[in-house]
């Protein structure tokens, strides 16, 4: 081929245009998946020359558990016991300078859609591409390359033919029945060629690739398309459709590559794969090629390889207990429904980009985000940290002082704390009033307490909801003024009405567009707005007669919002009902009737569950409306705002479902992490964090963001709080 800028294609070998980027799933959170197209024969074998044969395991020596120091500490979670051995062939060191990788000269043919495709041009009446690489992105979320509860071998790194590094592993079902070989990560499937010869690979963005070497019945029909993390590629055998050697049995060898493409040779470097991470396991290279030590995520040496060892089972991907939470969170993203009443801000540095905020148990940990991955965790502050701060004391980030950087305010057992941000961290918490304490008199469930700017200098106030009324503590810039009473309505005490938070949620929220807060509350009876005069609040007025607890409306199971849907500007109210989710417009004096946009993510049992099944509202196409996100129990499913309805649910990914990511353990936000007026699923993993970027119709293949933060380095919902948000 000539002519080829980049990676390239030649014009005669173009592919088709992503055929299948999404699929349509039911309203449930049990989405399933059309079957995928019946599979396709590869070439056959043209080799007999055998590399490595698979060898016996052997009893790998412990590693300790290291703990970064930038983690909270918690109780210890026991590491996976290693895996049983199972019998397999005698070693063979003679492969050592061989591959059984492809031999012969490779090229790539990535489809003008591919993720990791910058531009695209046709001169001479050939196309041509390049490779977007300035912007390689950390790893991906890497599965393993078979089925889940599966137990298959694995090797350590060897170098293909067309590599620079030990950028290949070798799989084989060994005793296995099923020979599946699956997708590691979601992707744009392409065809590599050899002269007459090819095999399969998959695009997954970012640089990022993998590649899937011996293959029979490889699934031709899938080039061109994308495919999420687990598709059904072909089976493991020992077809040498470009050259190289089968080997004594079938397996996969799977390549991973994102570096330059080296022109004009057309050759790719491939990434070392010692160090990456495969499921809950890492390889750490040995010193001959095929060998190595697979680790698990607390630094236990499993397997150690010597040639194709046995074995490896792939994670079933199902997350601890998910019935229990400590604090109700019907969003799923770390922050209860009480402590979200107020608006957080952790873009720290002003950048347009979020960062991540958490309160551990030694204090507050930053972590800052530039577009597609994070620092290491640091600890930006000694306070608002340990057994004195938990849930029942509610922290925020949130900008005080009026000078761009979030702050740190939390309502202790002495008063509310404040530390000013700055682009070093924090400095030290000092005590802006001695009202509003955690206790006796200010509870988390009953009273409520929100900061919110209700004055209009710019400068978020406390809003308190008590015992007699609402109270308003003006922010002077360095301090909280006393507490003056602004509404003796909407109170926890019967001459207040009887509010109770757990019962009767309440927001701080410009309702009538005059630029000044505003009070909504949730009654038994409907939905009631007491307007800001700019010195206190008035009388409460019933503004609709729906979304009441009277009528079935409770936080948990059937939640409500009060967001602008319709893109008036004006906040309305959505609610998650046991038929659909109802919106009611706000008018400025008033809600309209309410009508049900969709009859899916209705609030059920068998259907969208608070616990277990989290539904956002956040704008994932850049549109300016803000859509449906739910974590179902097949993946991320997202109904598109069309202005006056939402559109049917269509699954945007097979990551971050309800089935793994359960809620008391692993909380997941919806925010633009890279800026483009898009919102991304930031997830806060087992192993850290994983982002997925947004394309406007669809979710990226996630990718390791950071190994901070994760679940299995001691962080829980239940004492400690992981904030994202802008």
């Amino acid at each position: 081929m000539t002519g080829i800028v980049g990676v390239l294609i030649a014009a005669l070998c173009a592919v088709p245009a992503d055929r299948a980027a999404v699929a349509a799933v039911p309203p449930t959170p049990d989405a399933t998946v059309s079957p995928a197209p019946a599979p396709t024969s590869s070439p056959a074998p043209t080799s007999s020359t055998s590399p490595p044969t698979p060898v016996a395991p052997e009893q790998g020596t412990p590693t300790p558990i290291v703990t970064p120091t930038t983690t909270p500490s918690s109780e210890p979670v026991p590491p996976p016991a290693p895996t049983p051995a199972e019998p397999s062939l005698e070693d063979d060191h003679e492969h050592d300078h061989a591959t059984d990788g492809p031999t012969e000269p490779l090229t790539r043919e990535l489809p003008f859609n591919s993720p990791s495709v910058l531009d695209q041009s046709a001169s001479s009446g050939v196309s041509t591409m390049r490779l977007n690489v300035a912007a390689y992105g950390p790893q991906p979320v890497f599965r393993l390359p078979f089925a889940p509860g599966l137990r298959w071998g694995a090797s350590g790194s060897h170098a293909d033919s067309d590599g620079i590094h030990r950028g290949a592993v070798d799989f084989a079902p060994l005793s296995s029945s099923d020979r599946r070989v699956l997708t590691v990560a979601s992707g744009m499937v392409y065809r590599v060629r050899c002269g007459d010869g090819w095999f399969l690979g998959v695009d997954h963005g970012g640089g990022w690739m993998s590649e899937y070497y011996h293959l029979t019945s490889a699934r031709s029909s899938l080039v061109g398309t994308w495919v999420e993390a687990g598709t059904h590629l072909g089976n493991a055998g020992q077809t040498l459709p470009c050259g190289g050697t089968p080997g004594s049995t079938p397996h996969v060898h799977l390549s991973i590559l994102n570096s330059a493409v080296d022109v004009p040779s057309g050759k790719r470097k491939y990434v070392a794969v010692s160090g990456a991470q495969f499921d809950n396991y890492t390889l750490r290279d040995a010193t001959g090629a095929y060998d190595g030590a697979w680790r698990n995520l607390a630094g236990t040496t499993v397997l150690t390889s010597r040639g194709i060892t046995c074995c490896l089972r792939a994670s079933s991907r199902v997350g601890p207990d998910p019935t229990w939470s400590p604090l109700l969170d019907t969003d799923g993203n770390g922050v209860d429904d009480y402590s979200a009443g107020t608006e957080h801000d952790t873009d720290l540095n002003s950048d347009g980009r979020p960062d991540i905020v958490a309160f551990g148990g030694s204090g507050v940990y930053t972590s800052a985000g530039n577009g597609r991955a994070f620092t290491a965790a640091r600890l930006a502050s000694g306070s608002f940290g340990g057994s004195s701060w938990t849930r029942s004391t509610p922290r925020h980030s949130i900008d005080v002082n009026g000078d761009g950087r979030p702050d740190i305010v939390g309502f202790g057992s002495a008063g509310v704390h404040v530390a000013i941000g700055s682009s070093q961290g924090y400095g030290a918490a000092r005590r802006w009033t001695t009202h509003y304490r955690s206790g006796s008199s200010w509870r988390v469930g009953v009273e409520q307490r929100i900061v919110a700017d209700v004055t209009g200098d710019d400068r978020p106030d406390i809003v308190g909801f008590g015992s007699g009324g609402v109270y308003v503590s003006r922010n002077t810039g360095s301090s909280f003024a006393a507490p003056e009473r602004w509404s003796g309505a909407m109170g926890s005490s019967a001459a207040a009405g009887g509010w109770v938070e757990s019962l009767h949620p309440r927001h701080v929220i410009d309702m009538d567009g005059d630029g000044r807060a505003d009070l909504v509350g949730f009654r038994n009876q409907g939905v009631y707005v007491a307007r800001n005069t700019g010195s206190g609040f008035a009388a409460p007025v019933r503004w609709s007669t729906g979304f009441g607890f009277d009528n079935g409306w409770k936080r948990e199971p059937t939640p409500r919002h009060v967001v602008d849907v319709t893109g008036d500007g004006l906040p309305d109210v959505v609610g998650f009902g046991s038929s659909g989710v109802w919106v009611a417009r706000n008018t400025g004096s008033s809600f309209a009737a309410a009508t049900k946009w969709t009859s899916s993510f209705r609030s059920a049992p068998d259907a969208w569950r608070g616990d277990r099944h989290p539904r956002a509202l956040a704008d994932v196409n850049g549109d300016g409306r803000l859509d449906i996100v739910g974590f179902g129990k097949s993946g991320t499913v997202v109904a598109v705002n069309r202005g006056s309805s939402f559109a049917a649910p269509v699954l945007w990914t097979r990551s971050f479902s309800s089935t793994e990511w359960t809620t008391a353990w692993m909380p997941r936000a919806m925010v633009d992490v890279n800026d483009d007026g898009r919102a991304d699923v930031v997830g806060f993993a087992r192993d850290g964090v994983h982002v997925a970027l947004s394309t406007g119709s669809r979710f990226r293949a996630p990718v390791h963001a950071s190994p901070a933060y994760g679940w299995e380095q001691g962080w829980r919902v239940q004492g400690d709080q992981r904030t994202i948000a802008q």
